[in-house]
Protein backbone atom coordinates (compact mmCIF):
# COMPACT_ATOMS: atom_id res chain seq x y z
CA UNK A 1 0.00 0.00 0.00
CA UNK A 2 1.10 3.49 -0.48
CA UNK A 3 0.77 6.63 1.59
CA UNK A 4 -0.94 9.51 0.49
CA UNK A 5 0.69 12.44 1.59
CA UNK A 6 -1.57 15.54 0.54
CA UNK A 7 0.29 18.57 -0.88
CA UNK A 8 -0.34 21.04 1.87
CA UNK A 9 1.56 18.76 4.61
CA UNK A 10 4.64 17.99 2.50
CA UNK A 11 5.04 22.25 1.52
CA UNK A 12 4.68 22.58 5.61
CA UNK A 13 7.71 20.49 6.81
CA UNK A 14 10.29 22.87 5.05
CA UNK A 15 9.89 25.29 8.29
CA UNK A 16 10.53 22.99 10.69
CA UNK A 17 14.32 22.43 9.57
CA UNK A 18 14.69 26.26 8.96
CA UNK A 19 13.83 27.14 12.48
CA UNK A 20 16.78 25.32 14.52
CA UNK A 21 19.22 26.15 11.57
CA UNK A 22 18.65 29.37 12.25
CA UNK A 23 18.96 29.49 16.12
CA UNK A 24 22.32 27.61 15.58
CA UNK A 25 24.12 29.97 13.25
CA UNK A 26 22.74 33.20 15.50
CA UNK A 27 23.62 31.57 18.88
CA UNK A 28 27.66 31.08 16.88
CA UNK A 29 27.04 34.85 15.85
CA UNK A 30 26.69 35.76 19.64
CA UNK A 31 29.24 33.64 21.24
CA UNK A 32 31.56 35.07 18.35
CA UNK A 33 31.05 38.71 19.49
CA UNK A 34 30.96 37.46 23.26
CA UNK A 35 34.75 36.40 22.57
CA UNK A 36 36.07 38.69 20.56
CA UNK A 37 34.84 41.83 23.30
CA UNK A 38 36.06 39.90 26.14
CA UNK A 39 39.40 39.18 24.36
CA UNK A 40 39.47 42.95 23.66
CA UNK A 41 38.19 44.01 27.20
CA UNK A 42 41.27 41.61 28.64
CA UNK A 43 43.94 43.24 26.44
CA UNK A 44 43.52 47.01 27.12
CA UNK A 45 42.82 46.08 30.70
CA UNK A 46 46.19 44.88 30.76
CA UNK A 47 47.75 47.24 28.60
CA UNK A 48 46.29 50.12 31.21
CA UNK A 49 47.66 47.92 34.29
CA UNK A 50 50.64 47.71 32.75
CA UNK A 51 50.90 51.58 32.10
CA UNK A 52 49.67 51.96 36.21
CA UNK A 53 52.38 49.75 37.02
CA UNK A 54 55.04 51.97 35.00
CA UNK A 55 53.61 55.43 36.75
CA UNK A 56 54.05 54.06 40.11
CA UNK A 57 57.45 52.95 39.31
CA UNK A 58 57.93 56.44 38.08
CA UNK A 59 56.80 57.79 41.20
CA UNK A 60 58.89 55.80 43.38
CA UNK A 61 61.89 56.89 41.43
CA UNK A 62 60.82 60.25 41.88
CA UNK A 63 60.43 59.96 45.87
CA UNK A 64 64.27 58.73 45.52
CA UNK A 65 65.24 61.33 43.84
CA UNK A 66 63.69 64.03 46.18
CA UNK A 67 65.23 62.63 49.08
CA UNK A 68 68.55 62.06 47.23
CA UNK A 69 68.36 65.71 46.98
CA UNK A 70 67.76 66.54 50.66
CA UNK A 71 70.27 64.01 51.91
CA UNK A 72 72.96 65.76 49.24
CA UNK A 73 72.16 69.54 50.95
CA UNK A 74 72.10 68.21 54.23
CA UNK A 75 74.20 65.75 55.57
CA UNK A 76 73.03 65.56 58.78
CA UNK A 77 69.42 64.82 57.62
CA UNK A 78 68.41 61.80 59.82
CA UNK A 79 64.76 60.83 59.27
CA UNK A 80 61.78 61.63 57.70
CA UNK A 81 58.73 60.43 56.28
CA UNK A 82 57.10 62.61 53.52
CA UNK A 83 54.28 62.25 50.80
CA UNK A 84 55.35 63.41 47.53
CA UNK A 85 52.76 64.46 44.51
CA UNK A 86 53.95 63.84 41.12
CA UNK A 87 51.42 64.80 38.78
CA UNK A 88 48.29 62.81 39.71
CA UNK A 89 50.15 59.83 41.20
CA UNK A 90 52.32 60.21 44.78
CA UNK A 91 54.86 58.51 46.97
CA UNK A 92 55.06 57.88 50.38
CA UNK A 93 59.16 58.08 51.10
CA UNK A 94 60.94 57.34 54.25
CA UNK A 95 64.34 58.44 54.73
CA UNK A 96 66.26 56.48 57.97
CA UNK A 97 69.85 56.89 58.98
CA UNK A 98 72.81 55.11 60.56
CA UNK A 99 72.14 51.39 62.02
CA UNK A 100 68.91 50.76 63.26
CA UNK A 101 68.51 50.76 58.86
CA UNK A 102 71.40 50.66 56.80
CA UNK A 103 74.78 50.59 58.44
CA UNK A 104 77.19 53.06 59.77
CA UNK A 105 76.74 56.80 58.06
CA UNK A 106 74.93 55.29 55.24
CA UNK A 107 70.89 56.07 54.57
CA UNK A 108 68.26 54.18 53.99
CA UNK A 109 64.97 55.71 51.19
CA UNK A 110 61.98 53.38 51.17
CA UNK A 111 59.99 55.28 48.52
CA UNK A 112 56.29 53.49 47.56
CA UNK A 113 54.86 55.06 44.56
CA UNK A 114 51.20 54.90 43.72
CA UNK A 115 49.07 55.32 40.56
CA UNK A 116 45.24 54.47 41.35
CA UNK A 117 45.71 50.70 42.36
CA UNK A 118 49.23 49.90 41.41
CA UNK A 119 51.99 49.92 44.14
CA UNK A 120 55.97 50.10 43.90
CA UNK A 121 58.18 50.21 46.15
CA UNK A 122 61.94 51.39 45.68
CA UNK A 123 64.72 50.87 48.09
CA UNK A 124 67.75 53.00 47.58
CA UNK A 125 70.65 52.63 49.72
CA UNK A 126 73.21 55.87 49.98
CA UNK A 127 76.99 56.15 51.09
CA UNK A 128 77.61 59.21 52.68
CA UNK A 129 81.55 60.26 53.37
CA UNK A 130 81.52 61.91 56.51
CA UNK A 131 85.10 63.69 55.66
CA UNK A 132 84.66 64.75 52.38
CA UNK A 133 80.52 65.10 52.45
CA UNK A 134 80.27 62.92 49.02
CA UNK A 135 77.27 60.77 48.55
CA UNK A 136 77.38 57.64 46.57
CA UNK A 137 74.46 55.69 45.22
CA UNK A 138 75.32 52.21 46.96
CA UNK A 139 72.21 50.37 45.46
CA UNK A 140 68.64 51.31 44.13
CA UNK A 141 65.84 48.16 43.65
CA UNK A 142 62.63 47.28 43.04
CA UNK A 143 61.42 45.37 46.00
CA UNK A 144 58.15 43.50 46.49
CA UNK A 145 55.31 44.54 48.40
Amino acid sequence: MKKFISPKLKFKSYGVAALPTILMIGGIAVEIIIAVTATSYLFVQSEFGSKLSLDAYSAANAGVQDAMMKIIRDKTFTQATTTLSVGSYSADVSVCKDLPCAGSGKHKILSVGKAQSRRRQLEAILNVDPVTGVVRLESLKDVSL
